[in-house]
């Protein structure tokens, strides 16, 4: 079904939105620029932001909660902050692009889209998207080849289209190394799944890269969230080393909330440690192998390797790397890891997997509701156009809002959030808010 685009009149003309799919993990200079240049060049009115929750797509928890991360996206410039559901949020690159663009195009009144790219051309990302999205059936069993030869999938689908599609490859050999245009890819790829009306364009990273750790080489104040994460886990003082690469705004809210900051992978070492055990029986790894395959991005194999491998566990990162091999990347098996203790299975995704072109997909199926974590007081009359999706302002009322798999999905996050919030309080005395508590954040 074709999403409706609703046009806000205001002085002759329509309101022009945005929407931007991100993590803000923290929020830093080169998300600040994206939005100001958003502004002038597309004039947009409206700027809104899909953000991931507590738990982000590399399989790891937020380095600062949701709550801390919409005050920085509203003082950096965003209107409104919505909440992508963690069964998306956590999810492998196509789910994840699905999930936002679904809520975005749900919304009713979102217009465009922009993202970040490493080569920067939306023409050539649209052909990669056509390519990928392809029913041919010698192209689909190349790409199934070459994932069970040991290739991660987004790698799979480039090797099978440069032997499929030679005359069209020559321009995109070189994105499965580029995680900005893998995920660039799958938005398009969800934009023409969904048949939505959003216009989409991409912008040029220009930091050193999405996974680069390096801070010290930079010349122009730009550098990636991986970069500052890692600011905050090695430099006596964090602040003061990465106060040229975040606005103000967000280190005056860091600065004030520093107890609520550097929350990682191993402060849920012993949660996951219990889950695996609870499901463990090494009378009967058949049992415990089909039962670990149920969750999210677990493979037989996978769940053979977690059962066999379970007296090496010292720590979650610790057993990542144990379990890591050629065949599984160190995200895959993080994510992996990371739906067990979330509980969150491939059956809770209302909507047939694999994904295709026949499907018939509708944006408010597959992301039922709308949760407002944060927005500009002076904009607030645009929420009165949201008439597709269901929009939840607060916690307490969405068993009465929310129809039953939607609210299955919702308890996902509630139970999401509650994990983090006690994991980070046994650990670190953070005091993340509850879900009951913070209500929607105004600014």
């Amino acid at each position: 079904m074709a999403a409706s685009v609703i046009l806000i009149w205001r002085d002759g003309d329509f309101m022009r939105t945005t929407g931007i799919i991100a993590e803000y993990n923290p929020f830093h200079n080169g998300h600040a620029y994206q939005i100001d240049t958003i502004r002038r060049q597309t004039g947009a009115d409206n700027i809104v932001i899909v953000m991931s929750g507590n738990f982000v797509q590399r399989g790891a928890p937020a380095f600062t909660d949701k709550y801390l991360r919409t005050s920085m996206a509203l003082y950096g410039g965003a209107d409104f902050v919505f909440e992508l559901p963690v069964i998306y949020s956590t999810a492998s690159a196509g789910l994840f692009a699905l999930g936002g663009i679904s809520m975005l195009d749900s919304l009713g009144f979102v217009d465009s889209i922009c993202f970040g790219s490493e080569c920067g051309s939306i023409d050539l990302l649209n052909m990669a998207a056509d390519i990928t999205l392809s029913d041919d059936y010698k192209f689909n069993s190349l790409v199934n080849s070459f994932v069970k030869s040991g290739l991660s999938y987004p790698k799979a689908l480039y090797m099978a289209a440069e032997k499929h599609f030679p005359e069209y490859t020559g321009q995109i050999c070189s994105m499965p190394g580029n995680p900005n245009d893998i995920l660039a890819v799958e938005y398009l790829k969800a934009l023409k799944l969904l048949k939505s009306n959003i216009k989409p364009f991409t912008l040029k990273r220009c930091d050193s890269g999405y996974n680069s750790t390096d801070y010290k080489n930079s010349t122009d104040n730009f550098a990636s969230a991986s970069a500052i994460r890692h600011i905050f886990s090695i430099e006596k003082e964090p602040l003061k080393a990465a106060a040229s690469f975040i606005p103000e705004s967000t280190l005056d809210i860091i600065s004030q909330n520093i107890n609520r900051t550097g929350v990682n992978e191993d402060m849920f070492s012993d949660i996951l440690y219990y889950k695996l055990r609870s499901i463990l029986d090494k009378s009967n790894i058949a049992k415990t192998t089909h039962m670990l395959a149920e969750f999210l991005d677990i493979s037989a194999m996978l769940a053979n390797r977690i059962a066999n491998k379970i007296d090496c566990y010292d720590s979650f990162t610790g057993f990542i790397k144990t379990l890591k091999t050629k065949d599984y990347t160190y995200s895959r098996i993080s994510r992996s890891l990371l739906h067990i203790i979330l509980d969150i299975q491939t059956d809770n995704f209302n909507m047939p997997l694999p994904l295709s072109l026949k499907n018939r997909l509708d944006s408010c199926q597959i992301t039922p509701y709308a949760r407002l974590l944060g927005m500009n007081k002076s904009k607030s009359s645009i929420l009165r156009n949201i008439s597709r999706t269901t929009l939840v302002t607060k916690t307490a009322d969405a068993a009465r809002k929310l129809e039953a798999p939607a609210m299955q999905m919702f308890k996902k996050d509630i139970f999401a959030a509650d994990i983090y919030r006690q994991a980070c309080r046994r650990k670190c005395k953070n005091t993340c808010p509850d879900e009951y508590r913070p209500g929607v954040l105004i600014k």
